[in-house]
This record gives C-alpha cells, sequence and structure tokens, in this order.
C-alpha cells in the first residue's frame, strides 16, 4: 500500500537539504491529479552526445522555469533555492544550454553567493562554474579556496552529510585537487550502512538508505577513480561494488526505483547515472522516465504531482534522459 503523499515528501526534505528553502514542498503534496500521464515520443528516441539535446521540450520546461532567466523558486514564489538552481545549470549546460544561454542565470548567481553557506552549496557552485566556463570569476575562486581549506579541516569533513561529499569530490575533481577528492571519496566509502546503501546521514535511524543518495555516491568516487594509491582505489571500488548491488537488489522489476511505497523519480534518474558510467545497460529504467514525461509541457510527472509536470524532478531527470551523467559534465569542463 503506498504512503501518503506527505510521507514521501518527508523523505524529499533530504534531497534538499542543501537547497534555501525546504517548505515549499509541503505545498505538493496539495495538488489534485486530473488525467493520466502519457508517455512523450519524440523524433529522436536515441542515446544522445554530449552537448546534444535528444528531449529539448523536457529541457527547455526547465529553462523556462527560470525566474526571469535568474533562478529557479521551485518551492516558494520569489523566493530563489540555490541549491536546485546550481544542478539544473550543470545539468542543463550538457545539453546544449552553454554560457550565453545561461548568462542572466550566472550573473544572478555570482551576485547571490551569500546564499551559499554549506560546504556542500560551495562545492555545488564550484562544479557549476567549471561546467559552463565561468570558474576564473572572483566569487567561484573565493569558494574553491574556502572549499580546499575546509576539506583540510576534518571536522568539516565529518559534520557534511553524504550528497555533500559527492559534491565535494566533483568540485576538487574541477579544480584539479586530485588529493583532496581522494581524500574526501576515500571518507565516503567508508560511510555506506552495512547493506552497502546510503543514507543522507550515515546510521541515521530515522531514515533509511535511498537510490538517490546511494548513486550519487558511487558516481563521485567513481569519478574519483585514479586519485590514490593501490590501497585508496581498492576501498573505494569495494564501496562502489556495495552500492551497485544494493541499487540492483533494490530495483523494482529490473526498471525503476521506489521510495516509500511509490514511484521515485529522482532515485531513478540518479541510478541510471550511476549505472551508465559503469558501462551498465540502463536502456529500461531510461524507457520508464520517458513515460513520465507530460505530453502537453515535456515536464516530469511525480507521485505527488501526477498527471503534472513536477520541476525539481525533472531537473534531477534531465542528464539520465540522455544517458550523461556528471562525470561527463567534468570531462567536459567548458573552457
Amino acid at each position: 500500500m503506498n504512503l501518503p503523499v506527505i510521507a514521501q515528501g518527508s523523505h524529499l526534505l533530504e534531497r534538499v537539504a542543501m537547497s534555501t528553502n525546504t517548505t515549499g514542498l509541503r505545498r505538493l503534496a496539495i495538488l489534485i491529479p486530473l488525467i493520466s500521464a502519457l508517455t512523450l515520443i519524440l523524433a529522436s528516441c536515441a542515446t544522445t552526445s554530449y552537448g546534444n539535446d535528444a528531449f529539448p521540450k523536457t529541457s527547455k520546461y526547465v529553462f523556462e522555469k527560470f525566474n526571469s532567466g535568474e533562478y529557479l523558486d521551485l518551492f516558494t514564489p520569489g523566493k530563489p533555492d540555490a541549491g536546485i538552481t546550481l544542478e539544473a545549470m550543470t545539468q542543463l549546460s550538457a545539453l546544449g544550454y552553454d554560457k550565453n544561454k545561461q548568462q542572466r542565470a550566472i550573473s544572478w548567481i555570482e551576485a547571490n553567493t551569500k546564499l551559499f553557506k554549506s560546504l556542500g552549496l560551495k562545492a555545488a557552485y564550484v562544479f557549476t562554474a567549471h561546467s559552463l566556463g565561468f570558474s576564473d570569476h572572483p566569487t567561484v575562486r573565493k569558494a574553491a579556496t574556502e572549499v580546499t581549506s575546509m576539506v583540510a579541516d576534518s571536522v568539516n569533513l565529518s559534520a557534511s552529510n553524504n550528497f555533500e561529499h559527492s559534491w565535494l569530490i566533483f568540485a576538487l575533481l574541477a579544480e584539479g585537487q586530485k588529493d583532496l577528492a581522494n581524500q574526501v571519496a576515500m571518507h565516503l566509502s567508508t560511510l555506506s550502512e552495512p547493506d552497502g546503501g546510503y543514507k543522507y546521514l550515515q546510521g541515521d535511524s530515522k531514515s533509511v538508505a535511498a537510490a538517490d543518495i546511494t548513486a550519487f555516491a558511487l558516481l563521485s568516487m567513481n569519478a574519483s577513480l585514479g586519485t590514490g594509491n593501490s590501497t585508496d582505489e581498492a576501498a573505494k571500488e569495494f564501496a562502489m561494488s556495495k552500492a551497485k548491488s544494493w541499487l540492483l537488489a533494490n530495483q523494482t522489476q529490473g526498471t525503476y526505483w521506489s521510495s516509500f511505497g511509490n514511484v521515485d523519480v529522482s532515485g531513478t534518474s540518479y541510478a541510471v547515472m550511476a549505472l551508465k558510467s559503469l558501462n551498465m545497460d540502463v536502456s529500461k529504467p531510461v524507457e520508464w522516465l520517458k513515460s513520465r514525461i507530460n505530453e502537453t509541457d515535456g515536464g516530469i510527472s511525480a507521485p505527488w504531482t501526477e498527471p503534472k509536470s513536477d520541476s525539481y524532478s525533472t531537473v534531477q531527470a534531465l542528464l539520465a534522459l540522455s544517458e550523461l551523467n556528471f562525470i561527463d559534465v567534468l570531462q567536459h569542463e567548458a573552457k
């Protein structure tokens, strides 16, 4: 039996913990489904290459959600949400939305770095800057310096959650800080639950391991391979193997992932990215994601909005729909 939408929303609070606003998630629960979700059939359903967009209507849906082209305010109108804005900018960067197309968002984010109060948000900002080619901006250099110095402080690192650890790895790799990236990845490799899955915080008795966190941890550790000695590499590969096994064991019908008794769009999207980075066949979960695309506007529906589109879920599915991931973004850093 499916849990109420509010119960699902409590799990989603973990996903946006790095964002500047989370209270609006409760508003999602009051949306009333009107019609059944339909599959959007587009001209090109094949895997795209980096920079080409196989689902332009879906990407356009996200891009047009930016308030005046500057930021996303998905939870409270007029109140910017820094975390999902940065992720949207990064995911769009791989689909043809380059520095010129996202200039208004870049200018806004450069002027509002006061919102990046956590280590994870600073790291996400640094990685986003590399993905769009503005990493030389003074605010980015300041954030990169802060990230580097804070990672060197083990107290700060121990206080971070598993999403933050993953963003840190990508930011440090983008900065060429391989030793520090390996340090964070090694720490992350020790934070899984006994079954190989990851929670928002290791050992949290009030939560369960989730596909999105587990997949992001796997993906970031994969990105860090080659940065440590043989002992480090073995430890990371062992943690990755356990995370992979957890993902496969918790996949529903070999197709998608669930959370609190309902389909998990974000978890499925992150799992696709992680498994694709291991060169695994992800055609079935990708087809499932496609089946949730709203024929009307190109967005993707979530359990609490279906058949209407959910902007948050759509942002997180952009790369997965084209079988791309954050490692691809890292390897195609904009210059």
